[in-house]
């Protein structure tokens, strides 16, 4: 039988067992830990034994418990662009623009919540190279969607370190590969906002399922 702090007395009596067994099985469970179950009598060992079958294992308090993609650094990281990002445009942005960075992070969010990576270190290292994408994207709107720089640039670098919000000591900048993407900031007109949301969501859908490797079907 496992070591364990205290019988589980109760459990039986819950269960239906009388005070008598009760009692057999406290003393029997006591002697066994003290001096272990092979010097008990044959009968006494089976009556131990059946207990133990009714009772329902003990939970290994130990086990990791899964967090779920919204609770994972990454999806934070991500999740806290987006609300300064849309703070910032509020007081900054046309009423009648949207901002890309906005749909850049909207439909990454949207695509890790479809599906689902774990964003462990190797897939979060892939991520990094997302820059790439962001960039080709952003390049993209201003040739086919009529994309223009506003007025005000976001500071990408610096909202880690002014913000008042609890962000982690470990993240760093989104542009952190692409610092040059810090002195523009991209909007487009609301009638272009969607058709270019869903080349974003097709772009970043395809890089995820190529690059990361919680999501590779071959693993």
């Amino acid at each position: 039988m496992n070591k364990e702090l205290s019988h589980r007395s109760h459990e039986l009596k819950a269960l239906g067992w009388n005070q008598e067994d009760l009692s057999r099985y406290e003393d029997l469970w006591d002697y066994s830990q003290r001096w272990g179950l092979i010097n008990l009598e044959r009968e006494d060992r089976q009556f131990l034994k059946k207990a133990e079958k009714l009772l329902p294992k003990i939970q290994n308090k130990k086990a990791s418990i899964k967090k779920s993609i919204e609770e994972k650094s990454y999806y934070l990281w991500l999740d806290f662009y987006l609300e300064e990002i849309k703070t910032f445009n509020e007081s900054n942005v046309p009423k009648d623009k949207v901002s890309i960075w906005t749909l850049l992070i909207e439909e990454e969010l949207k695509l890790l919540r479809e599906l689902k990576p774990v964003m462990g270190l190797p897939d979060t290292l892939k991520a990094k190279n997302l820059f790439v994408n962001r960039r080709q994207i952003i390049e993209k709107a201003f040739k086919e969607y009529d994309a223009k720089n506003n007025n005000e640039p976001f500071d990408f670098i610096n909202i880690l370190n002014t913000s008042e919000k609890d962000v982690s000591k470990s993240w760093k900048s989104i542009i952190e590969k692409d610092p040059v993407a810090n002195d523009f900031f991209p909007i487009v007109e609301i009638k272009n906002a969607e058709d270019l949301r869903s080349e974003i969501n097709e772009n970043l859908k395809s890089f995820m399922r190529e690059n990361y490797p919680s999501l590779k079907v071959d693993l």
